[in-house]
């Protein structure tokens, strides 16, 4: 594995995360990488935790919200944290080892070559555990609609295990991005692809949350099928997205 660890920052959105924060954090710190935690005021204390044990190892930071504000929303704060500290490198990542570090290696190993390194479910080599055929099979039917409404060539439009050079988001302006739900993974990949920018899909293995609730809603599926409708029309129709 060959990158720049002093110019990556992973960031890593949190909303009651305490069981799997400790662990999650003791496996970045191997890396010798830096961490943004951008906690919603989890009541858990996953964010009093993280600053307890920033004292005592570097390169770890806490970003802290008032509430539960959306997923969308605490990475757009996370990427401006990193630019304006310094970092060219952003990946997002979940705290529940839903994401390896195995598969994090093969990610960050791409990294410095492409604009946009997304780990994937659906290309070769790739897939999921802990899911029910019926989990797997929705899931992959909602990745190829993805790509049949927005005329995508990629497979995993939905993954949220992916790395952004700093010109790539700037080139997207991913601050005025609209999504808070898990639509913003599908916002986010239909920009980069907008701006032809050079997009990585390396396969990856999704893992069941190892402990803890997901944070899967109806609101949160009904966002990502009205972003797809609307925008798939656009699409379709060569309208100008905004």
């Amino acid at each position: 594995m060959t990158f720049n660890s002093e110019s990556h920052l992973i960031i890593v959105p949190t909303y009651n995360e305490i069981e799997n924060i400790s662990e999650f954090i003791n496996q970045v710190t191997k890396l010798d990488i830096s961490l943004l935690v951008v906690d919603d005021n989890s009541p858990d204390g996953t964010g009093t935790y993280v600053e307890n044990i920033m004292k005592s190892i570097p390169n770890i930071f806490i970003f802290k919200r008032e509430s539960k504000l959306g997923l969308g929303s605490a990475y757009r704060e996370g990427f401006q944290w990193g630019i304006s500290n310094g970092f060219s490198y952003f990946i997002e990542m979940d705290a529940d080892f839903s994401h390896s570090f195995i598969d994090l290696k093969k990610i960050l190993s791409y990294s410095e070559n492409s604009d946009v390194v997304i780990g994937s479910r659906y290309v070769s080599g790739g897939g999921s555990t802990g899911w029910d055929k019926r989990r797997k099979l929705l899931s992959a039917t909602a990745n190829k609609i993805s790509q049949l409404l927005l005329r995508s060539s990629i497979y995993d439009m939905t993954s949220g295990f992916r790395c952004y050079s700093k010109n790539s988001l700037e080139k997207i302006n991913y601050s005025n991005t609209k999504s808070d739900g898990y639509s913003f993974q599908i916002e986010m990949t239909l920009r980069c692809i907008i701006k032809n920018l050079s997009i990585k899909e390396v396969p990856i293995i999704f893992n069941e949350r190892r402990l803890g609730n997901s944070k899967m809603s109806k609101s949160i599926v009904m966002e990502a099928l009205l972003f797809l409708l609307s925008n798939g029309i656009k699409r379709w129709l060569n309208l100008k997205i905004n």
